[in-house]
């Protein structure tokens, strides 16, 4: 299918849209953070927690088998 091309055809990236569509407001945003489903998944965590764990285990690991051995 070929653009239609002559003086009547323009295209334009124009949208009748008002500012406050584009964003929420900050009421709206503190409403939506405070709802209960906001809540039900725990936060994942940061890195440095996840490497000082691995961190535990792995000389747990290491000391239970310098026992053994």
């Amino acid at each position: 299918m070929s653009a239609q091309r002559g003086k009547g055809f323009a295209m334009s990236a124009y949208a009748d849209v008002r500012h406050e569509q584009l964003f929420f407001e900050r009421q709206q945003s503190l409403t939506l953070r405070n709802r209960e489903w906001e809540d039900r998944v725990e936060p994942l965590l940061p890195w440095t927690t996840l490497i000082m764990r691995a961190l535990v285990v792995v000389i747990l690991a290491s000391a239970s088998l310098a026992i053994v051995i």
